[in-house]
């Protein structure tokens, strides 16, 4: 396994001399899940940072990564888990793991999703907390101020009553993963069913999992099928490649697992083809959002999430 990783991460990192070798002062022992650019990530126990590179003991031996390929970093337990923040715990749940019977995971989902209307547009999307916070697609609102979102509340009867949603704000674009981050406004005064994460976000093939969504304006349809591939590379992105069946409409709603926890964001197919569906990985939503201020919305640059400074002003005869 190590040998494995050391040959993906080629391009990215220089094998090192044991720790001895290694100036500086040495950081506090702490084990990490380090994400990198493309995908890829490894562990270990993170022993130097300088301004170029971060120094990692992955057990045989010591590995240096330019900090320009880095992601993200996050502790991992003395299990191997992932430490959750107490900022990103404040933003979304991350679930218990526990598989429940399909249909009961499946009818907890539907009461999170939510269809987004922008222009002439239809799509998906899901609520990650009681403050009104919706993650959807770029592609779905890209371009729209006027938004508009139907909800799925519990009514007296214990059915499902629909509420119209309007003046919804966009929070942060990144394009570049084609994440868009939406706030309900006064979600305060309405009884919010947020979705829950899971706890990983690795995940095997032919894990069972399914998708709500919008498809052809189909309100909360939901479709089953499996992981195909976890971590399909498709045009410089790491996508999830799943059976299950993914329609416009489709884009910005959530891929669940058996425990009705979110594993995915559903954005494409390829057209023409049958059970070639893909999701953009957890772990690339929770980067989002728990860097949402370095891709905030600005409404004179509506297709990015970069805000452009204009350029100095060239010194005129007789300033």
């Amino acid at each position: 396994m190590i040998s494995w990783i050391l040959v993906l991460l080629t391009s990215l990192v220089a094998v090192q001399s044991p720790p001895s070798s290694v100036d500086g002062p040495v950081s506090k022992v702490q084990r990490e899940r380090i994400e990198l650019v493309g995908g890829n990530h490894l562990s270990g126990t993170v022993i130097k940072q300088d301004e170029e590179k971060v120094f990692v003991d992955i057990g045989p031996t010591i590995i240096q990564i330019p900090l320009n390929s880095v992601i993200s970093r996050r502790a991992l337990t003395d299990s191997g888990e992932v430490v959750e923040s107490s900022d990103s715990q404040s933003v979304y749940q991350v679930g218990p793991g526990i598989p429940l019977p399909l249909q009961e995971a499946e009818n907890h989902a539907r009461g999170s999703v939510v269809r987004v209307m922008a222009g002439g547009g239809l799509g998906s999307g899901f609520i990650i907390n009681d403050d009104g916070l919706v993650i959807t697609n770029v592609h779905v609102v890209e371009g729209e101020r006027d938004l508009q979102l139907t909800l799925y509340l519990d009514d007296a009867e214990g059915g499902a009553r629909k509420e119209q949603i309007e003046d919804v704000e966009i929070v942060a674009l990144n394009p570049f993963l084609d994440l868009a981050l939406l706030r309900i406004p006064n979600a305060k005064n309405l009884q919010l069913k947020p979705v829950k994460f899971a706890a990983t976000g690795s995940f095997d093939r032919s894990q069972k999992v399914f998708a709500v969504g919008t498809p052809r304006g189909f309100e909360r349809t939901v479709s089953e099928g499996i992981i195909s591939d976890p971590y399909r590379s498709f045009e410089g992105q790491v996508y999830i490649q799943t059976t299950t069946p993914i329609n416009p409409g489709n884009s910005g709603g959530a891929l669940f697992n058996e425990a009705g926890e979110v594993i995915g964001v559903t954005n494409m197919k390829i057209l023409q083809s049958e059970g070639l569906n893909f999701a953009i990985p957890l772990d690339q939503v929770k980067f989002f959002i728990d860097r949402r201020e370095a891709f905030l919305f600005d409404e004179s640059q509506p297709n990015t999430g970069v805000r452009y400074l204009p350029p100095p002003r060239k010194n005129q005869p007789g300033d």
